[in-house]
């Protein structure tokens, strides 16, 4: 493990483990009253992000939450102590992890939590940056070798290859909320946090063996194993340019690579090269942790996920970003996620869906004019879809081009060294 991100990242993890998981005993979601919103429905839907205040009665002790107007009996889950549960007029977010039976909740850490080291956080990206590269050049190769490339190389490595490229989501597992959640969980980003949280089920070493950094580590080990060295590869020079991740400015794609191992001819010198993308994949998937951790002010993190489309994979960029609310009468938080994509010939795809209470609004742009009369044309689906899940739809706006730079984000110094 890598020791400097790791140590950044214990403080999130820590704040992970004293989730507090709250019930909501009278509320049963298939019996609710015909009179029921759609929008009050897609409030409870599994992974929706409540405003609750707790109470407590004087007498009993018996803990209440006042949600939407509305008051409900309450009960910690089992396994949550009563000194860890929230107090009489506490303000909480939580967060709805089932709905059946019974209304299950989860409270989400507030930010403003343990401060990181910011010495930490510089010896780690001094270390990581240098080294990062673009990961579409080994989602390339792990492609040709799931096509049958690499005979040369030895049986455990082929072997490893496909499992890392078969680990990957695909393109449908982007259109399911559930699937979507696992692979994003999964991607890389929250391995420490994981392994901080780990209680030893089956489900939690599931999560462990299937996570992307994890298995980027066992097939560097065993390429080491072989005598691979990421050192003197071939093709150092051909990766693609890659924008270091930051939390601030546009968010651009990452550009799509050819596959480079069918142009070297032994086995050694292709181990080298898989083993120098593997490298340059960890030290960015690193970089991207840090980066998230260093972030200061409202809630904002980065992902980098590798998307499997028939027989290659593109690199899906997603940044989530909270602030807090301006100027609603309602308090209600607004919530931004951005997607950079990259087609392939057909260019780059950037979509920005904006977030306040229940009022939605998309924006998607596209390099190519084709992209764009495309996207127009389903634009009336997308809305149908939008306000079927009970949200109010603003706008949908398609456009051609990338977004220009927006004076008003936030910008950032990825790495500050002074002699």
């Amino acid at each position: 493990m890598h020791a400097p991100a790791t140590a950044a990242l214990r403080p999130a993890a820590r704040m992970q483990d004293r989730a507090v998981r709250i019930d909501v005993t009278n509320l049963r979601i298939p019996a609710v009253s015909p009179g029921t919103t759609a929008s009050l429905l897609a409030e409870w839907r599994v992974g929706a992000i409540l405003q609750a205040v707790a109470s407590r009665d004087a007498g009993s002790g018996q803990l209440f939450l006042d949600m939407g107007g509305q008051r409900y009996p309450a009960r910690l889950a089992s396994g949550s102590g009563e000194e860890s549960g929230p107090l009489d007029g506490e303000r909480m977010t939580l967060r709805v992890l089932r709905n059946s039976p019974v209304l299950a909740l989860e409270r989400v850490p507030e930010a403003g939590g343990p401060k990181l080291d910011p010495h930490a956080i510089s010896e780690a990206l001094r270390r990581f940056v240098p080294r990062q590269t673009n990961p579409a050049a080994l989602m390339s190769n792990l492609a040709w070798i799931a096509r049958g490339g690499g005979e040369a190389l030895p049986k455990l490595v082929v072997q490893l290859a496909q499992r890392l490229w078969q680990s990957l989501p695909n393109t449908d597992d982007m259109s399911d909320p559930m699937r979507l959640e696992r692979a994003l969980t999964r991607s890389g980003m929250f391995l420490e946090a994981t392994l901080a949280n780990d209680d030893g089920t089956a489900a939690a070493r599931s999560a462990l063996a299937g996570d992307l950094k994890t298995l980027m580590l066992q097939f560097a080990r065993t390429l080491r194993d072989y005598g691979a060295r990421p050192t003197g590869a071939a093709f150092a020079d051909s990766t693609p340019h890659a924008p270091l991740p930051t939390s601030g400015g546009p968010l651009s794609s990452l550009s799509s690579a050819p596959a480079t191992l069918a142009l070297l001819e032994t086995a050694l010198e292709q181990m080298n090269e898989l083993a120098r993308q593997t490298d340059g994949a960890l030290a960015r998937t690193t970089t991207t942790q840090v980066t998230n951790s260093a972030n200061e002010g409202p809630l904002s993190i980065l992902i980098e996920l590798p998307v499997r489309h028939e027989d290659r994979a593109s690199m899906l960029r997603l940044r989530i970003e909270q602030e807090p609310a301006r100027h609603q009468h309602d308090g209600a938080d607004s919530w931004t996620v951005e997607a950079a994509l990259d087609l392939g010939a057909a260019g780059a795809l950037h979509a920005r869906i904006s977030l306040s209470g229940f009022r939605v609004g998309v924006q998607l742009r596209a390099d190519a004019p084709g992209v764009v009369e495309m996207l127009n044309a389903r634009a009336p689906e997308l809305e149908a879809m939008l306000r079927d899940a009970g949200l109010e739809v603003d706008r949908i706006v398609c456009r051609h081009g990338m977004p220009a730079s927006d004076a008003s984000q936030r910008f950032s110094h990825l790495l500050d060294v002074r002699a």
